[in-house]
């Protein structure tokens, strides 16, 4: 069997003589017209789904109004029509906007917010906008399109595997913003944000604390420290100016906070910034101490308690509440006193719920009333004032920020087509200028060595990079606003160094590096640039003579122009392929077992699912998909007795009750890129993919346990009723959302029992799995991690089938007929010593018969192989 990576020879065999890699630019008017998109397959099957939101949608078509340049399309040309490897998400957003499947959002608009609700059709109906369909139709997209020549047409496998292998390398080898990264960019300008970022850095105890009591654990990376606890910060400098009732109910949750922070930060002096900063300091030295007391008398207390007390303290803060009281022990302790009682309402289970949210930010604003004697109404339910600038806010009243369509043609971006730029002409030009590599909104090297080795190999295979944007400001310097990576990957690779902003010389972090980890040129593994003289001279000089594209924005002719903006647009990557996810194993998987899952996902998505795609706006990210393929991963495991199959299961306590979670979804891709390189490995998990079909099986028998029409409508909706129940466990939730961990513990319980066994106790089952999902999920008794191993012992052992171990000899044989009468008790014959006869169970194994002598019967072998596992009563 071949694996779906091409091997070395087949790759450099193709992709040095055969491959041929043009770049040009189409306007939007060309590429969508309707003879062009006859041509191309925007959908190809290693694609994921569609998966950007109006939101982020709008954003993007605002980007195109305001030129700012997008990244490239790659095509892949077959001869007989295009794919499109990458830009999916780009390409049909262009096509979804022209069709009118979405109109431009308030939040996605970040500055010509006049064109709200707009669609393609009604902004070129209108005459004052016209003109911006003109603008948006010229518009330019760089296109990089890959095809085979001089070789005679490939084998489906083959090209398959060219595709997969120019998908994966444009998304997996660069490392996507995460959101405090692109905050640290979004508030390059902000005074207040400087601020309490330079304190923070200076100060990690505060860093510390912050991490300790706000942040949940899985968060508290040393690496992301700063910015996560500054995105925590922005957010309770002002949540108390938003009313709980609303902020509970999520809607634009996160753009209020943002304008109320813009607000505050525009309202501010620079005077009062210092004293902004240590009022709030104070406050969470407060909670530190509150905590600390909290643990002193057993009291527990976690982030959701911390996080409602500093909320509170925010409040009486600007109800001018002395605060000192809250330094008195015999008022902690009766505040703890109170938390204790009630620290159910701080669950962490479901905590972003709307119900779960109000309750513990009301609960906690009672506590306070109650100990101060006032009334903090206001600030949980809003008052008429409080809800009419929430109201300004949501509209985006705020004139400031947006654009006149007037301007728009003046704010677009006057740039020159890219150039051509060899590695050796990038290295001497950043030796010899002054380059800024690492701005203040940028964030520091992170690319890792096997990516940067990704990199390189790109380079030696001649894959297109990316392009570099340089934004060349007036006193000379050159200030790289993306592409810092790519930059600093080479330049440590062939270890050269750069001038930066102080004309210090610098390196960068990883320079010297050796390869590592690449799949194609995997003899060049461990090896440096210096080590490459020694292999192959040539390598090195096809590095240096690698050239690169950079689009250079001069200052000079764009003096509006805003080089964090175009940071923030050509980064802001919404939801990025995860490494170890459905989404990228789809890509790159061999197709049988892709085709198998995807088509067994689709035949029960009417009820079974971990994510039900409701509205419009609800983006499929394979999750389903995710949760099959994990299921069939242990049942992999389970049939190949590999480690004990439960061992990948992970069951630990929590503060209320017990948690599931599977081993490493890493575990998940490496088993996939075994299956592809190994025909045997292949067909066991094709089997593990029926075993999971059998389960559901196994699951559908134990939901029905009455008649229910055969419409296919209205048994699915049967099913997802009966399984969203067993799920809730009798919780009154209002929000209920289904989890892996549900369908991974029933899992655990049903994958054990044989079919017959469940088909013959299914109401027996349902009841005992109900049980025990109520046990679990309400934490009856403190319901513990033994407790639900001891129950599930217990229904196991209910359930089991015994081995066959008992013979009967020929006397005894002799004695059981004549008990019999001479009778097969299946058909009612006369069976004789010297017929075809079989010792059968009265009573099958399969539904709990026992293998003892008092449950034997003497059959006719023939009748014995039509009853199956049948009762003979039955």
């Amino acid at each position: 069997m071949s694996s779906p990576f091409l091997t070395p020879n087949e790759f450099e065999r193709i992709f040095t003589s055969h491959l041929k890699i043009e770049t040009y630019s189409k306007s939007i008017d060309s590429l969508l017209s309707r003879r062009s998109l006859n041509k191309i397959n925007y959908t190809p099957y290693y694609q994921r789904n569609y998966v950007w939101d109006d939101h982020k949608a709008t954003y993007f078509i605002e980007s195109i109004l305001l030129g700012t340049e997008i990244p490239p399309l790659i095509f892949f040309n077959n001869g007989t029509g295009i794919e499109v490897i990458d830009g999916r998400q780009r390409f049909e957003t262009i096509y979804r906007f022209m069709e009118n499947q979405f109109s431009l959002t308030i939040n996605g608009l970040a500055s010509l917010k006049q064109l709200a609700r707009s669609t393609y059709d009604s902004l070129r109906a209108n005459s004052d906008t016209t003109s911006i369909i003109d603008l948006f139709l010229d518009a330019k997209i760089r296109i990089i399109e890959f095809e085979i020549v001089n070789e005679p047409k490939l084998d489906t496998g083959l090209e398959d595997k060219i595709k997969k292998e120019i998908f994966g390398r444009y998304n997996s080898g660069i490392t996507p913003l995460k959101k405090p990264e692109i905050d640290n960019a979004v508030y390059d300008a902000d005074f207040i944000f400087q601020h309490f970022k330079k304190k923070v850095i200076e100060n990690s105890e505060i860093s510390n604390i912050i991490n300790d009591l706000f942040l949940p654990k899985k968060e508290s990376r040393k690496e992301f420290d700063s910015g996560k606890v500054l995105q925590f910060i922005r957010r309770y400098l002002v949540i108390h100016k938003f009313p709980i009732k609303h902020y509970a109910s999520g809607n634009n949750r996160t753009e209020i906070l943002d304008k109320l922070y813009e607000h505050l930060a525009n309202s501010t002096e620079t005077e009062d910034i210092d004293k902004l900063y240590h009022c709030f300091i104070e406050k969470i030295h407060i909670v530190n101490n509150l905590k600390r007391v909290f643990t002193e008398i057993n009291v527990s207390c976690n982030r959701l308690v911390c996080e409602c007390l500093l909320w509170g303290l925010q409040v009486l803060d600007v109800e001018d509440i002395d605060l000192s009281k809250l330094k008195e022990r015999d008022f902690i302790e009766r505040l703890a006193n109170e938390i204790s009682n009630n620290i159910e309402k701080y669950t962490e289970v479901e905590s972003n719920y709307y119900s779960q949210v109000y309750e513990r930010f009301s609960f906690t604003a009672e506590l306070f009333e109650k100990e101060l004697n006032i009334n903090l109404r206001a600030y949980v339910g809003g008052d008429k004032k409080s809800r009419d600038e929430l109201k300004k806010l949501s509209r985006g009243q705020n004139n400031d920020t947006v654009t006149k369509l007037g301007e728009l043609a003046s704010l677009r971006v006057t740039k020159p087509e890219p150039s051509k730029n060899s590695i050796d002409d990038l290295t001497r030009v950043m030796k010899r200028n002054i380059f800024l590599v690492r701005p203040s909104y940028q964030r520091s090297e992170v690319i890792s060595v096997s990516k940067a080795s990704s990199i390189i190999e790109s380079i030696l295979l001649d894959i297109s990079l990316p392009p570099i944007f340089i934004y060349k400001r007036k006193d000379g310097t050159s200030e790289v606003i993306d592409g810092q990576q790519r930059l600093l990957t080479i330049l440590g690779f062939v270890g050269e160094n750069y001038i930066d902003e102080n004309h210090q010389r610098r390196e960068p972090k990883n320079s010297g590096f050796a390869l590592k980890g690449l799949k194609i040129l995997n003899k060049l593994n461990n090896k440096t640039y210096k080590d490459l003289k020694d292999y192959d001279p040539a390598l090195q000089d096809k590095i240096l003579d690698f050239e690169i594209f950079v689009v250079e924005i001069q200052e000079s002719l764009n003096p509006e122009f805003n080089p964090v903006d175009l940071f923030v647009r050509l980064n802001n990557k919404p939801y990025p392929i995860r490494e170890n996810s459905f989404e990228m194993w789809n890509s790159w998987v061999e197709r049988e077992i892709i085709t198998a899952i995807r088509q067994n996902v689709e035949k029960h998505r009417g009820w079974l699912y971990s994510k039900l795609i409701r509205g419009r706006n609800d983006r499929d990210r394979m999750e389903n998909e995710e949760l099959y393929t994990s299921l069939a991963f242990l049942e992999f495991h389970r049939i190949m007795k590999t480690k004990g199959y439960d061992k990948y299961l992970y069951f630990y306590n929590k503060n209320d009750g017990i948690s599931v979670r599977m081993s490493s979804s890493h575990d998940i891709t490496k088993l996939l890129q075994n299956i592809s390189e190994n025909e045997e490995v292949k067909n066991k998990f094709l089997l593990a993919i029926k075993s999971v079909e059998n389960y559901i099986k196994k699951i559908k028998l134990v939901l029905l346990d009455k008649n229910v029409s055969q419409d296919k409508v209205i048994l699915e909706d049967f099913f997802k009723t009966e399984l969203n129940s067993l799920f809730k466990a009798q919780r009154q939730i209002r929000s209920f959302r289904r989890t892996k961990q549900d369908f991974y513990i029933l899992w655990y319980l049903l994958v054990p029992l044989n079919y017959e066994m469940v088909k013959f106790y299914r109401l027996e089952i349902k009841e005992d799995i109900q049980s025990i999902f109520y046990a679990l999920r309400n934490n009856i008794n403190n319901f513990s991690k033994d407790d639900f191993l001891l129950q599930v012992q217990d229904f196991h052992t209910k359930y089991s089938v015994e081995k066959r171990q008992t013979k009967l000899s020929d006397l005894e044989k002799v004695e059981m007929l004549k008990e019999q009468g001479n009778r097969c008790p299946i058909s009612g014959t006369l069976i004789f010593i010297g017929d075809e006869i079989e010792v059968d169970h009265n009573i099958p194994l399969a539904i709990g018969g026992a293998d003892s002598k008092d449950n034997f019967q003497i059959v006719h072998k023939d009748s014995n192989r039509s009853k199956g596992a049948k009762h003979q009563s039955e």
